[in-house]
């Protein structure tokens, strides 16, 4: 195989670009970036651009850069994600597996990302570290939307080509609509979570954030290289969208803001001119899985579970927006959570059912626009604009499906997302019809050089 002069330098002239990004946005990668190896990333590229002369075609994320979320481990860096309680920790003695994957790939790592405080909420304000700010909308800082908050920004800004990230309740899509890139979150299993710190075991899943879907499909195929093609490309000349069949839960839109909702029907009604049909249905498994997740404190139990110990020693170096509500955690009756689980079983094969011969229910992802930061210091409104932030992405984790936020139009520069979501364990064909759908809506984004 071949490689054309301008591959030679590939990975070189990527982190390159990234640095100059970083530094021409000194203040947002302060906040969005927490370690940094600039000379080490440089190095390492150029390592890879000479090895690849030698042996071409065998990195399938070649020029990619690398962010990862602090709750993942790396070699020298500590996983304190996000928060002071951890801060003095040692570090990583060891790459986790998915990063090592990544990088094994061609991705080369150059920074750390940011986060919400051990991933415990949708908005992504961090009272150790600083809250990273949306970079679509200027008008007053608003949030970056969490918990992946530094992984959405640093992408977003072409600090990073690619951000590891977590995903609870909508940890990697919420960001990645309001900072107008993608974020995929997969079926259980999918990629290997060795080396995450948990928050919730039973519905947190690695995931990542890339400027579109067709990136986020790259490394789809990068770490599950031996899948079969999921879907055939569409007949030369057909519309993109032909034979695709989209499911609309008809309890959805009265839940939307108004600029959510406009831009949420434009994008139906490009969809449909591109040959897509839609079903609009009544998915009470959509409405409910959300509610018995909370009401049966599943999340709670399992962050109490994780951070008991830690608790009970720190409990006032916690961010007053997360310890507390760990804390209730332990109060949580076990037959309320294991009913709770199990009423979740039953919600997943309803939406099995109602799926049939669909390729994805389609939603925004989140029903409103970021908020400003400073309505947030209100602990009230905080925890409303919180649970309201995640609660059109929830059910995707609670029912287990892969889900992915796609940017609308980047050119109208709106924190909007639209949400697909699949079947169990159908991540290729959703990504595939992800990729469709950007296509139609016009919203597919040149990879950088």
């Amino acid at each position: 195989m071949s490689m054309s002069p301008d591959e030679f330098g590939l990975s070189s002239k990527a982190v390159s670009a990234c640095l100059d990004r970083i530094e021409a946005e000194p203040t947002a990668a302060a906040l969005a970036l927490l370690a940094r190896r600039d000379e080490g990333a440089l190095a390492e590229a150029r390592a890879r651009d000479a090895l690849r002369r030698l042996a071409p075609g065998r990195e399938p994320l070649a020029g990619m850069v690398l962010g990862v979320k602090a709750c993942f481990d790396v070699r020298g860096w500590t996983t304190h994600a996000g928060s002071r309680v951890l801060a003095d920790a040692p570090a990583a003695a060891d790459d986790a597996p998915l990063v090592r994957a990544l990088r094994q790939a061609g991705a080369v790592l150059l920074a750390q990302n940011n986060m919400t405080e051990f991933a415990y909420g949708a908005l992504g304000l961090n009272a150790t570290y600083g809250t990273p700010l949306s970079p679509r909308m200027a008008d007053t800082p608003r949030v970056a939307g969490g918990s992946t908050s530094g992984g959405a920004v640093a992408v977003a800004l072409g600090m990073a080509d690619l951000a590891l990230a977590s995903d609870t309740s909508g940890s990697a899509r919420i960001p990645a609509a309001f900072c107008g890139v993608a974020g995929f979150k997969p079926s259980r299993d999918r990629y290997d979570d060795a080396g995450m710190m948990y928050l919730s075991p039973s519905f947190d899943v690695p995931g990542v954030i890339a400027i579109d879907a067709a990136q986020c499909l790259r490394v789809d195929k990068a770490l599950v290289p031996g899948e079969a093609r999921a879907a055939a490309p569409a007949a030369c000349g057909a519309a993109p969208l032909a034979s695709r069949i989209f499911v609309v839960p008809d309890h959805v839109e009265d839940q939307l803001d108004a600029e959510v909702r406009r831009a949420f029907s434009a994008w139906l009604e490009r969809l449909m001119d591109a040959g897509a049909v839609l079903r609009r249905v009544a998915m009470p498994c959509v409405a409910q899985a959300g509610a018995v997740a909370r009401d049966g404190g599943i999340i709670a139990a399992e962050a109490y579970m994780q951070h008991a110990t830690r608790l009970a020693a720190d409990a006032d170096r916690y961010d007053p927006r997360v310890g507390p509500r760990m804390l209730l955690g332990a109060q949580v009756p076990a037959h309320t959570y294991l009913s709770a689980q199990r009423r979740l079983a039953e919600l997943g094969r309803e939406y099995d059912a109602l799926m049939a011969g669909a390729d994805a229910v389609l939603t925004p992802t989140v029903p409103m626009l970021p908020p400003p930061v400073a309505l947030l210091e209100d602990k009230d409104r905080y925890l409303r604009e919180n649970a309201r932030a995640f609660s059109l992405a929830e059910f995707a984790n609670r029912l287990d499906l892969p889900s992915i936020s796609l940017p609308g139009d980047p050119a109208d520069r709106k924190a909007v997302g639209l949400m697909a979501t699949g079947l169990r364990g159908g991540d290729r064909a959703l990504l595939l019809a992800a990729t469709r759908i950007e296509e139609a809506l016009g919203s597919a984004t040149r990879r950088r050089n």
